[in-house]
């Protein structure tokens, strides 16, 4: 069973969605087209038949003898042997050879558990108190909370480093057991004791685990009929919602697009190149892909007649925009149809196809790069910003989904503690002056 590749992205090698299971999450959320089941969302079925000269050949080389010394070495001298499995050993070798490629961040090895999770993650339904977190450096960090999730509500923001899980000081563990101690079954209470960044003050919050129903588009209309429209990963539904929501838009007078990208890790690349198509002509290059061989295939806007391909807009990006946040910021930009505010973004770069294995895990493994509409390859480098803004100290990116109502006014729209919004409104809005006739 084949299935289209899948982009990916990340800031960095290893990450945990701390939702039901864990997932380690080398990409925020990789890139991936087409349907949700499992067999068909990593992109293809490892055949084990077609495979068995490969393993004939494997372990037949002098080099596996060095594996089998391992194994032997822990199974007859490691002090704690009986409380790790075959299976745990097997999966880790299996982790360590894909680590082996040096494609840190993207090509990657998902266990059984890791796998549906991940699938769950991209159907918009999890279990949890809604956190992706980067185990990384010498205390979890949280990437990002999930818009509108048990954690997002209890306050914790991006940059937030966790000290402690129901009492046990994260710096005392292994990074894999923090996500263990925050996954738990629904209905069931965690405590999490985290200091903002930048402050030496720590504060405490119990959440308790919830099944939690990812909106990955939400918006509201701003002062001077400009809408605001976050999209917050590229999941199911993604283009169905920012349809939805230019036609809202269109409907209340709207006069330009603030379409906010930033914290999205990424998601499926037809929800990428369905949103994309909202915003420029037919015909348009989208994105293009590099073959090993050197060939590059671009992927146009074929036919797609979109809700604001004409009407002013600007993209904000930051860091944590990755994966198909980066397809749809440089298609906006390199077709002419947009201005990027904020930061330059993550950088993914390799295009993934996922093999589904005989027990259920899958090994993503990078065979393509993904570039620019204008050949720019972004690997390791983003996409940089026309307008570069940074966030003020202590401050993170609001979501339209903070308040209530379909219109914000000037008052409460100018007290948003959130630079990056600002100006990006504020360039629109010069930017629609301009065009005025």
């Amino acid at each position: 069973m084949t299935h289209p590749d899948l982009p990916t992205g990340t800031p960095r090698a290893r990450r945990m969605f701390a939702s039901g299971r864990g997932v380690r999450w080398m990409a925020l959320v990789l890139a991936l087209a087409g349907t949700m089941s499992i067999g068909v969302m990593v992109g293809a079925v490892l055949d084990t038949s077609d495979n068995a000269t490969a393993s004939t050949i494997l372990t037949d080389l002098p080099e596996f003898q060095v594996v089998e010394e391992t194994y032997d070495a822990i199974r007859e001298n490691y002090v704690l042997s009986d409380e790790v499995s075959d299976q745990d050993l097997m999966y880790g070798a299996s982790a360590g050879m894909i680590d082996a490629l040096g494609d840190t961040g993207h090509s990657t090895f998902l266990d059984p558990d890791e796998a549906v999770e991940f699938e769950q993650s991209l159907s918009n339904e999890l279990i949890g108190i809604g956190i992706q977190i980067d185990l990384t450096g010498p205390l979890p960090v949280v990437i990002a909370p999930i818009d509108g999730s048990p954690a997002y509500e209890a306050g914790i923001r991006p940059g937030d480093v966790i000290i402690s899980v129901d009492g046990v000081e994260t710096a005392d563990i292994e990074p894999q057991v923090v996500g263990e101690l925050i996954r738990g079954d629904e209905g069931t209470d965690v405590t999490l004791m985290l200091r903002h960044q930048d402050t030496a003050e720590t504060y405490q919050v119990t959440i308790t685990r919830a099944q939690i129903t990812i909106e990955p588009v939400s918006f509201i209309m701003l002062p001077d009929n400009v809408l605001w429209l976050r999209v917050s990963q590229f999941s199911i539904g993604a283009t169905d919602g920012v349809i939805e929501a230019l036609q809202w838009g269109k409907a209340h007078g709207m006069t330009g697009v603030l379409l906010d990208l930033r914290n999205n890790p990424g998601g499926y690349t037809t929800e990428a190149r369905g949103i994309a198509s909202q915003f420029v002509p037919i015909g348009s290059v989208l994105y293009q892909e590099q073959l090993a061989d050197g060939t590059v295939e671009p992927l146009v806007n074929e036919s797609v007649e979109g809700e604001w391909a004409e009407g002013d807009l600007v993209v904000l990006i930051n860091e944590g925009s990755a994966s198909s946040s980066e397809i749809v910021s440089s298609a906006i930009r390199d077709n002419d149809r947009g201005v990027l505010v904020g930061e330059t973004t993550f950088g993914t770069g390799t295009v993934l196809v996922g093999f589904e294995l005989s027990d259920g895990s899958v090994a993503l493994l990078g065979i393509k790069l993904w570039l620019t509409a204008d050949g720019q390859d972004i690997w390791k480098q983003g996409v940089d910003p026309t307008l570069e803004v940074e966030m003020d100290v202590d401050q993170y990116p609001t979501i339209p989904i903070e308040f209530r109502g379909e219109m914000l006014d000037s008052d409460v729209f100018g007290a948003i503690e959130d630079s990056q919004l600002l100006a990006a409104h504020e360039e629109l809005v010069t930017i629609m002056a301009s065009s005025t006739p």
